[in-house]
């Protein structure tokens, strides 16, 4: 039991760090900040120069995370992600007891194609997506406004049935057009959750959002969501 448990805390912790590496790649950041805190690691960005907070990771990755940064990414002191037609260059700079910083530079790439990961990521910044997205953060938001743990999408004929859960109990559903449903799983599937999870601040609190089921077939395409609220 305990190894098929620290396999599925390194695989979380793994999707913590390519999420964060991605994000910072495709923003304006310099450098990269790991922060322990009470209860939590707190990431930063340094973008045009000051610190705006990035996505929380429960406290007890703390260890795990510091292990795959080091043995998986930078054992030679460097990492380095092509994105959107440049090289992110990722920078081991400092490690403190408590932090670990990583310093970016970027340069073009002459030529180069993009790679999956990133046609993935481009095509939805179309703005013909933006209805979905709305859709799909309206739908998100109840959840965390009500508090509810889980939410359940599933095709019901012409429409898609939303029930909402918390501690077991069914709490608040409703419903939307099914002409919405496919693009919506490819939205959640391929963008938002394209690591398994999101993370999101919500009247300033901090939640972790986990693709727990993602069933496209045809004929009763399913999407479940678990919701986590990272503690202070």
């Amino acid at each position: 039991m305990t190894g098929a448990s620290d396999d599925t805390e390194k695989r979380q912790c793994l999707q913590f760090v390519e999420q964060i590496l991605v994000d910072a790649a495709s923003s304006r950041a310099t450098n990269v900040l790991f922060r322990m805190e009470p209860e939590r690691v707190q990431t930063f960005f340094h973008i045009d120069g000051k610190y705006e907070k990035n996505i929380t990771i429960p406290l007890t990755y703390w260890e795990m995370i510091c292990r795959i940064l080091h043995e998986d990414y930078f054992e030679s002191g460097q990492y380095q992600l092509p994105y959107q037609g440049n090289l992110c260059i990722f920078e081991w700079s400092a490690v403190e007891d408590d932090a670990i910083r990583l310093g970016i530079s970027r340069k073009p790439i002459p030529g180069r194609r993009l790679d999956r990961l990133e046609d993935i990521f481009r095509q939805f910044e179309d703005p013909s997506w933006d209805a979905v997205k709305s859709i799909f953060l309206s739908i998100l938001n109840l959840a965390l406004e009500q508090g509810y743990d889980q939410v359940l999408m599933e095709l019901d004929g012409q429409i898609v049935d939303i029930i909402y859960w918390s501690n077991g109990e069914r709490g608040t559903s409703m419903t939307i057009s099914s002409d919405s449903y496919d693009a919506l799983t490819r939205l959640i599937g391929e963008n938002y959750f394209a690591f398994g999870f999101m993370a999101r601040e919500f009247r300033e609190k901090e939640y972790i959002i986990r693709l727990k089921e993602l069933n496209e077939d045809q004929i009763a395409p399913r999407i479940s969501l678990e919701i986590e609220e990272l503690t202070n």
